[in-house]
């Protein structure tokens, strides 16, 4: 029998790999947006960055459930997903919690109008927005920023902020 492959999307807009084939379909192995590390290089945090118009709690808590599936590992103490408009946080959550919420949500826009060099009203390609959000995050990381306004306040209230203090932030790390 021919391998059999097909590329489709699923309920939240990613391509899954469906192989007709006797069991030999194997899962692909989770690659995040960005990862922070501490100094000793393991991960404090995972973040996802996701270009999606009007992203709401329960498409990002299916995104993270697909997440899991796909292999993220339960000992990173944070978990972000963020689009232009809004971000997700989950705090130590167990790989059994799955369908877990948020811990933490808080919009974007100050940040993309901080980073973002042109018009806040344009949706920003992912790429740009990846970009955005590691030079932001690296800010965080290396500076100390003030947590007067959102998301920075939510963050440091969560105690974020403090974990990935002189942290790397990483492009597609592999976990």
């Amino acid at each position: 029998m021919d391998k059999m492959m097909a590329l489709y999307y699923d309920k939240v807009g990613e391509y899954v790999r469906d192989m007709a084939i006797e069991g030999l379909y194997t899962m692909p192995s989770f690659r995040p947006d960005l990862v922070i590390e501490n100094a000793d290089g393991h991960p404090i945090a995972v973040v996802e960055v996701k270009s999606r118009l009007n992203l709401s709690t329960d498409v990002a808590t299916e995104m993270r459930r697909n997440i899991l599936e796909r292999g993220l590992p339960v000992h990173i103490p944070y978990f972000l997903l963020l689009s232009q408009d809004i971000g997700y946080l989950w705090k130590e959550s167990k790989r059994n919690g799955s369908e877990e919420t948020p811990a933490y949500v808080f919009p974007m826009d100050k940040v993309i109008a901080r980073y973002s060099k042109r018009a806040s009203d344009r949706r920003l390609y992912e790429t740009e927005l990846s970009l955005l959000v590691l030079q932001w995050l690296t800010h965080l990381s290396t500076e100390a920023l003030e947590a007067s306004e959102e998301p920075e306040k939510t963050l440091a209230l969560s105690g974020f902020s403090d974990s990935i203090k002189h942290a790397m932030v990483l492009i597609e790390e592999e976990l």
